[in-house]
């Protein structure tokens, strides 16, 4: 008996849900299964607010930018008058994309099979030789009013989140637990970190495993952090427990924000000591003391210091590969030619950490191929998080 899409049974289900000290976690298959994949691809990816673009990726008026979301076609269109737009990447008419490759300075879009013109903002200007005459500059009659089909789209520090449902929850719904959580920091004046060449820097790179294998290790498993990686290895402060075995964070779900929250100022022998002439992202420019590494479910990752904000989109291509791109904000002020070499550097620790934690996602997504491996569970003291994510994944995935 099927309790969900994608073919988990009602047993499953019912584990997954279970009490943590009893629960199991989602199965070996969840993590292979192309029919489990779909599934998600339309119950969560299709349903929920979804990090896609960086706000510079269609910077100047008149760009186009077509690309996808586990698949499905999109295209995001800065207008002359700065305003970024989503679209559904289809021509109603043919069929086909609307956009093929990106382009800059446009004024209008042009279709590539019929050549039928939209405006920036989606709606159909003409359909020439509809009706075997030219018609550039108007409809002729009988052509069926289908403009592009625009997407729900909000910008959030300087991250573009897509949201392709009819009535989705409110954005500023969605996004109020950074705010909440992060009371102590002013998040409305910051920029991105620029290279030498002037350009953001934007690490990429793909990980050779299922989605929510990377979720998982990224913001919600905390325990993992003394094993994986070296600097935490080399710190006294870690495992984040005191002598007496009482937990130095603090477990953060809100909303569908989830992580690992914690005092600065308790871990500086790990992150280093603060310059007091450095900017710092307080509120009140007072130096605030949250930090954290939090996700916001399903696809956003977002690191947050005293000094610098790192965030990541971090999208499936597939079953079994997830593509990230992270961003580094720091105040404005501090975005300047000056620093640029300095800027260079703001990302060697996340640099170093992210490659350890990628060769353990890789290598769960190859376990999960072995006949033992059927489900994992859980510590109680530590994953009450990661439990979370996994009753999340199925209450979305319920018939």
């Amino acid at each position: 008996m099927s309790g969900t899409r994608g073919g988990l049974t009602a047993e499953q289900v019912s584990a997954i849900n279970a009490p943590i000290e009893t629960a199991r976690s989602l199965p070996a298959v969840s993590y292979q299964s192309q029919e489990f994949f779909d599934a998600e691809r339309e119950r969560i990816f299709s349903r929920h607010w979804v990090c896609v673009l960086f706000d510079f990726d269609v910077a100047g008026p008149g760009q186009v930018l077509p690309f996808e979301l586990c698949g499905m076609p999109l295209l995001a269109v800065r207008d002359q008058q700065g305003m970024l737009r989503v679209f559904h990447n289809v021509v109603p008419y043919d069929g086909c994309l609307a956009v093929i490759e990106p382009a800059t300075g446009l004024n209008e879009i042009t279709t590539p099979y019929h050549g039928w013109v939209y405006g920036l903002d989606g709606k159909l200007r003409a359909a020439p030789f509809w009706d075997g005459t030219p018609h550039r500059d108007q409809l002729p009659d009988g052509v069926p009013a289908t403009d592009l089909r625009e997407v729900h789209s909000e910008t959030y520090l300087h991250t573009v989140f897509v949201n392709l449902s009819s009535q989705p929850l409110p954005f500023a719904d969605y996004i109020a637990p950074i705010a909440r959580q992060f009371s102590q920091y002013d998040l409305g004046d910051v920029a991105v970190v620029l290279g030498r060449d002037g350009q953001p820097i934007v690490p990429r790179a793909e990980t050779a495993c299922n989605w929510k294998i990377f979720f998982d290790i990224d913001g919600p498993n905390v325990l993992h952090e003394n094993f994986v990686h070296r600097a935490y290895r080399e710190s006294s402060a870690h495992p984040r427990v005191t002598a007496d075995g009482s937990k130095n964070y603090r477990e953060i779900i809100d909303g569908y924000l989830i992580g690992l929250g914690f005092n600065y100022s308790d871990f500086t022998e790990t992150y280093g000591v603060i310059d007091p002439g450095e900017l710092h992202l307080g509120a009140g420019d007072r130096l605030p003391d949250q930090a954290a590494f939090v996700d916001l479910y399903p696809a956003m990752s977002f690191s947050i210091a005293p000094t610098y904000i790192e965030i990541g989109i971090n999208l499936p291509d597939g079953v079994d590969r997830t593509v990230d791109r992270r961003i580094y904000l720091l105040p404005s002020a501090a975005v300047i030619p000056e620093n640029a070499e300095k800027h260079e550097r703001v990302y060697g620790f996340h640099g170093e950490v992210a490659p350890e934690d990628n060769r353990i996602s890789e290598a769960i997504q190859a376990a999960a191929r072995s006949p033992v491996y059927t489900e994992r569970f859980f510590s109680p003291f530590w994953d009450r998080m990661r439990h979370q994510f996994h009753r999340w994944v199925v209450a979305d995935l319920a018939d």
